[in-house]
């Protein structure tokens, strides 16, 4: 089974990815995770942005270097996770099952200014990351495939679970 987690910066993707990854192995079943930043370019490639690399595009990944390595997977499930998980029809076209998280635009904003895993970051950027994400990282294709949940609320990955399962 391959499931694809999309949603801006910080709605809880990769926590998420971690949480089903541990309820999965607890069931026996193999798992790959595919983070989407494991995958980008480096950053002397990337466009800059009033002189800040511009991490907040689709082409900024390596595509085809990711759908390989999924392609390749032997795992029982495979997950992919990033902003742009459905962006590209190459990809998107692969999954199984497809989960977007949500939350607003004032959850982001705080956030994203709470995140230190990073260096210190213009103001301005986060207001671009949320800019991209309403261009680049929704949903694509037929809504009525995706799984939409609430990134501001704590999630039930056991009743997730047994949904994708089903």
């Amino acid at each position: 089974m391959l499931i694809g987690i999309g949603g801006i910066s910080r709605a809880g993707k990769t926590t998420l990815a971690e949480n089903m990854t541990k309820a999965l192995k607890k069931m026996k079943k193999s798992v790959e995770v595919f983070c989407q930043d494991d995958f980008v370019k480096p950053k002397h490639a990337l466009t800059k942005i009033e002189g800040v690399p511009d991490w907040e595009r689709p082409n900024t990944v390596k595509w085809d270097s990711l759908i390989s390595k999924v392609e390749k997977s032997t795992a029982d499930v495979v997950i992919v996770e990033g902003l742009f998980s459905f962006y590209p029809a190459s990809i998107r076209s692969l999954y199984d099952k497809k989960l977007f998280l949500e939350i607003d635009e004032n959850t982001f904003q705080n956030r994203k200014s709470a995140d230190k895993r990073w260096t210190e970051e213009p103001g301005w950027y986060a207001r671009h990351v949320w800019r991209s994400y309403n261009k680049y990282g929704k949903t694509k294709g037929n809504k009525e495939e995706y799984i939409f949940l609430d990134g501001s609320q704590p999630i039930d990955v056991k009743k997730l679970l047994e949904t994708l399962m089903a």
